[in-house]
């Protein structure tokens, strides 16, 4: 009797107990078997660190740590240069000269490129109209046309000159893009009616137009 008593009363005392913690607020701070796991050391931005030599808590990349997706090691195609280190005279592997190219270099050169350059390329953009001192030169000149496609890319990545470089506002895909645009009005200027498709000559003559 006396052990059913015992026991009938250890689990009324856990019931109790056990109900207790049920919802209970209290104004008393949690109970934390270890504080480092809340009070950690940790320093902010710009902040300085004694521990270090040069005293700053933002601490460098490791070198030659590469961000993940950031290796780059398509020299044609992020620098516009081939295995010997010269300008690529073409469009890099994986980069397709379609219409939808073509329609992305024209819509991006006329962002980026014709406040100074003009749509045409001869560069008599806007900011020359407002009395920029120092013009673009002409796409058209010899000198341009027979520099490789690389060298437009690499121009508009590092810029030249007074042109500053487009890399941050222009990714990589867009450029080859423009480059491909600005070599079509480069080939524009000079086409004679002999580089006009059969099929598109054609169609003008059926048109009544005159090529």
């Amino acid at each position: 009797m006396t052990r059913r008593l015992t026991i009938t009363a250890a689990l009324l005392v856990l019931a109790s107990a056990g109900a207790g913690c049920r919802g209970n607020k209290s104004a008393e701070p949690p109970i934390h078997p270890n504080w480092n796991m809340d009070d950690q050391s940790y320093f902010q931005g710009q902040e300085d660190n004694d521990w270090f030599p040069d005293h700053r808590a933002m601490r460098p990349p490791v070198a030659g740590a590469v961000a993940q997706g950031q290796l780059h090691d398509d020299d044609a195609y992020y620098r516009g240069r081939g295995a010997d280190g010269r300008l690529v005279d073409g469009l890099p592997d994986g980069v397709e000269l379609t219409q939808a190219l073509l329609d992305r270099g024209h819509a991006r050169f006329n962002i980026y490129c014709a406040p100074c350059h003009e749509k045409s390329g001869y560069g008599h953009g806007v900011i020359i109209q407002r009395g920029f001192a120092v013009p673009p030169p002409s796409y058209h000149e010899p000198r341009l046309q027979a520099m490789p496609l690389g060298y437009i890319f690499d121009v508009i990545s590092h810029g030249k000159g007074t042109m500053r470089p487009y890399a941050v506002q222009v990714p990589v895909a867009d450029r080859w893009a423009i480059a491909a645009w600005v070599r079509v009005l480069q080939v524009s200027q000079r086409a004679t009616v002999a580089d006009v498709p059969a099929d598109v000559m054609t169609q003008l003559k059926a048109s009544g137009g005159n090529p």
